[in-house]
């Protein structure tokens, strides 16, 4: 997706914190994979984009060093957990995307959107009585 520039790191990997600091230097897309439920706490500035300006060159703290930001860095996040429970502060620096897929779910969306389209009053009805159910009415 991001063509040559992606590089892939693991928080298991010894060196993924200096693939990351590259990255965010050169302006690369880095795939950070199998994280849990934590984040290393160097990440902090760069989730914030805590970014110090000084004339028009950028630079975010990362960890106890200063270095210079490329603002074509991007850096996304994968678990293997199925339901990650993230703090508040993870949670607001990020976006959560879950791309769990049911085949029922993937049914139910499609057979919407079909009744939408073949019979709108159905879908209507449909609409209305979910609401009278979650208002406690029926």
């Amino acid at each position: 997706m991001e063509g040559d520039n992606l590089q892939v790191a693991d928080q298991k990997d010894s060196d993924y914190l200096k693939r990351i600091e590259i990255a965010i230097q050169k302006g690369h897309t880095i795939l950070l994979q199998d994280v849990g439920e934590t984040l290393d706490p160097t990440l902090d500035h760069v989730l914030n984009k805590s970014l110090i300006q000084v004339g028009k060159r950028f630079s975010v703290k990362f960890g106890q060093n200063e270095i210079d930001y490329n603002p074509k860095f991007q850096l996304y996040i994968t678990t293997r957990m199925q339901n990650p429970h993230y703090t508040p502060e993870i949670s607001t620096k990020v976006t959560v995307v879950n791309f769990m897929v049911k085949e029922s779910g993937l049914e139910e969306q499609c057979l919407g959107i079909v009744v939408r389209a073949e019979m709108p009053t159905l879908e209507t009805q449909k609409n209305e009585k979910l609401n009278a159910i979650t208002l406690g009415k029926q």
